[in-house]
């Protein structure tokens, strides 16, 4: 279910959070700095949706008074974005000319003063940019703001996925809890590397909170299909794998039988493919070694996952396993559009005769059941599209500018 809007202009920070450790009212801070009587530690809650976690935090306006914004966490990412609209409501000043990459674009902003909790954050390492002409701050995520590793590598980070709590200590401040795995971090991304097992074989990921999948190069991908016919797949990333666009209607899902995390075994995780050289050769040198993929949301939400940045340690406890069902449904590829639409990218099959649904790429998305598409959020789309298989979903679609409806089977692809 998708949570209440952000609301929009500033308001005044009347207390921390209900599960903030410390009780001291925010301080002013220099940009970029941190006063060294700033607490220490907060805890505050942790909405994990569409296998991606999000904070709040709290911006400073020029008055004094405070903004809160909704906010996407990610272990592997490189600016620190906030959306226009939030730029525009907090008064950031603008430096330089916009940067366009494709459709997106971006400027340079000075860094704002921004709190988690009562905790002051270090964006002394972060690039500052507001996305321009977009209130979410990626197409289908519900996040008005990202923080990424460049902040997050100054501190002691706590992702406690089953108590739907995230901490943040400055170094030293917390006692570790739970088995301890490597972790190094590059000192300038700030990306965690660690090392998961699988036949046998150890190979280097990225640990990655902003991920909903956990993602493996295509190469590698089709040689654990080759080498274990018997481990599940499918062509068509659908679900939470879904997170590319038109990219995932070729991409290879493989079920990994049993993989092991350090001391943990972790059966039947999911893993997406990702195209030849964007690990090995583009990812890998933004880490301390070569990676071949990046551990994501659907084996981290089975863990309370601890990130010790200085000691390039991780500490891990594991609650459950991955679930299995967990991309059950009818088998549609989107692709999010930057204005809220949504469009078919293909649809996924087994390839064992069942009738798929019936839309063809390039139709845009108008209304699943009761959901109206154009505007929503992954995080209400995805479980719309899903279900127990067998259950049916009235699709209804645009082509050409007329409307259809077909109905849609959810059923168990891998």
């Amino acid at each position: 279910m998708r949570l209440a809007s952000i609301a929009v202009g500033c308001v005044a920070l009347a207390a921390s959070l209900a599960l903030a450790r410390q009780t001291v009212s925010p301080s002013p801070a220099t940009e970029n700095s941190v006063s060294a009587s700033a607490p220490s530690a907060t805890t505050v809650p942790m909405i994990f949706e569409d296998n991606r976690v999000f904070v709040e935090l709290s911006f400073r306006c020029p008055d004094g008074s405070f903004r809160k914004a909704r906010t996407w966490v990610d272990t592997g990412g490189g600016w620190f974005a906030i959306t226009e609209r939030l730029a525009n409501d907090i008064g950031a000043q603008r430096k330089g000319a916009p940067s366009r990459e494709g459709e997106e674009q971006a400027v340079d902003i000075a860094s704002p003063a921004v709190y988690l909790g009562t905790l002051p954050l270090d964006l002394s390492s972060a690039q500052v940019v507001a996305k321009l002409g977009t209130d979410r701050i990626s197409p289908g995520v519900d996040a008005e703001a990202f923080l990424p590793a460049r902040v997050l590598k100054h501190y002691q980070a706590v992702f406690d996925y089953p108590a739907g709590r995230f901490t943040l200590a400055r170094p030293g401040v917390l006692r570790p809890q739970g088995r301890p795995v490597s972790s190094p971090v590059q000192k300038e991304s700030g990306f965690p590397r660690i090392e998961i097992e699988i036949d046998g074989k150890p190979y280097g990921f990225l640990l990655d909170t902003g991920a909903a999948y956990t993602t493996v190069s295509r190469d590698l991908l089709d040689r654990f299909a080759a080498e274990h016919p018997s481990w599940p797949r499918l062509t068509g990333a659908v679900g939470e794998a879904n997170m590319l666009g038109s990219d995932d209607k070729d991409a290879l899902i493989v079920r990994l039988d049993k993989i092991r995390w350090g001391p943990f075994e972790i059966r039947s995780a999911g893993a997406v493919s990702r195209r030849p050289g964007i690990f090995e050769s583009y990812m890998s040198k933004l880490m301390t070694d070569g990676i071949v993929g990046a551990v994501a949301g659907n084996i981290l939400r089975t863990f309370r996952v601890e990130i010790d940045y200085a000691n390039g340690m991780t500490y891990l406890k594991q609650s459950s396993q991955p679930d299995p069902s967990d991309l059950d449904s009818v088998g549609i590829v989107v692709r999010a559009a930057i204005d809220g639409s949504y469009y078919v990218a293909g649809v996924a099959g087994k390839n064992d005769g069942s009738a798929q649904c019936s839309v063809s790429a390039g139709d845009r998305i108008v209304q699943v059941d009761g959901l109206k598409v154009t505007g929503a959020a992954r995080a209400t789309l995805i479980p719309a599209l899903g279900g127990k298989p067998g259950d049916r979903r009235k699709v209804a679609v645009e082509r050409n500018g007329k409307q259809s409806e077909t109905e849609c089977v959810v059923r168990h692809l891998l």
